[in-house]
C-alpha cells in the first residue's frame, strides 16, 4: 500500500472530495455526540463540551486546508483519535469513531490511487491531442 498522500493538482479531486466530506460529517456527529453527553454525563459537561467543541472546529478546519499538501490528510488521520476517545464520555462513539477513522482512511488513499489514474488517463489524451495536432511527420 502506497503511504503517499500528496493530493493530486486537479481542483476537485477524489481524494479532497472524500476526505472533506467525511471531516465535515464527522464534525457533525461530534457536535450531536457532545450534546448527547451533555445530558449523560452531568459531572463531565464541561469537559464535554470542551472535547467536543475544539475537535469539532479542528476537523473543520483540516477539512479546509486540504488543497495545502499532504499534511493536512496526515493531520485528518490523526484527529481520529479524539473522535474515538469520545467514547470515553459516551460508549457508542467507540464504535461510531472507529467507523470514521476507517472511511477517512479508505478515502483519503483510495481518493488519492483514483487520482493518480486519472492523471495518468488525462496526460495520455493531452499528449495524444498534441500529437494529433501537429499532424503526421515524415
Amino acid at each position: 500500500m502506497d503511504l503517499n498522500l500528496t493530493p493530486s493538482p486537479r481542483p476537485h479531486g477524489a481524494q479532497r472530495m472524500f476526505s472533506a466530506t467525511i471531516l465535515i460529517l464527522e464534525a457533525f456527529v461530534v457536535i450531536f455526540a457532545a450534546l448527547a453527553a451533555h445530558q449523560l454525563v452531568p459531572e463531565g459537561r464541561v469537559l464535554t463540551w470542551i472535547w467536543g467543541l475544539l475537535t469539532a472546529l479542528a476537523l473543520v478546519l483540516c477539512s479546509g486546508m486540504l488543497r495545502r499538501g499532504a499534511w493536512p490528510y496526515w493531520l485528518g488521520l490523526a484527529l481520529q483519535l479524539p473522535v474515538i476517545l469520545l467514547g470515553l464520555q459516551l460508549t457508542p462513539m467507540w464504535v461510531v469513531g472507529l467507523g470514521f477513522a476507517a472511511l477517512y482512511a479508505y478515502g483519503a488513499f483510495k481518493g488519492h490511487q483514483l487520482d493518480g489514474e486519472k492523471d495518468s488517463v488525462d496526460a495520455a489524451v493531452y499528449e495524444a491531442r498534441a500529437r494529433q495536432e501537429q499532424g503526421p511527420t515524415g
